[in-house]
C-alpha cells in the first residue's frame, strides 16, 4: 500500500490479498501498548505522582477542544523521549 496507495479504494484488491485484516491488527496491537503508557501516566497525574514531562501537560490540558481523540491523545501525548528528559 505504501507503494501504490491507489489499490487500497479498490474492492478487488481485497478480494486477492488480506492486507487490510493484517494492517488492522497490527494497528490494533500498536494503539494497545501505547495505551498502556497512556493509562500509566494518567493514574499516575491522578495520584499526583507523575515526574514533571511534556505527556503529564499534554494529558491535563483541554486537548480535546481541538479536536484530539483520545486515540489520537495518547500517541500524541506519550513520548518516551521527552518523558526522560
Amino acid at each position: 500500500m505504501d507503494m501504490f496507495p491507489a489499490l487500497a479504494n479498490i474492492p478487488l484488491y481485497d478480494y486477492i490479498t488480506s492486507w487490510r485484516a493484517k494492517a488492522q491488527k497490527m494497528a490494533d496491537l500498536d494503539a494497545e501498548v501505547w495505551s498502556r503508557f497512556w493509562y500509566g501516566m494518567k493514574r499516575q497525574v491522578e495520584n499526583g505522582t507523575a515526574p514533571h514531562s511534556w505527556g503529564k501537560e499534554f494529558m491535563r490540558s483541554n486537548y480535546e477542544k481541538y479536536g484530539i481523540d483520545e486515540l489520537g491523545a495518547i500517541y500524541a501525548g506519550y513520548n518516551p523521549m521527552l518523558d526522560a528528559v
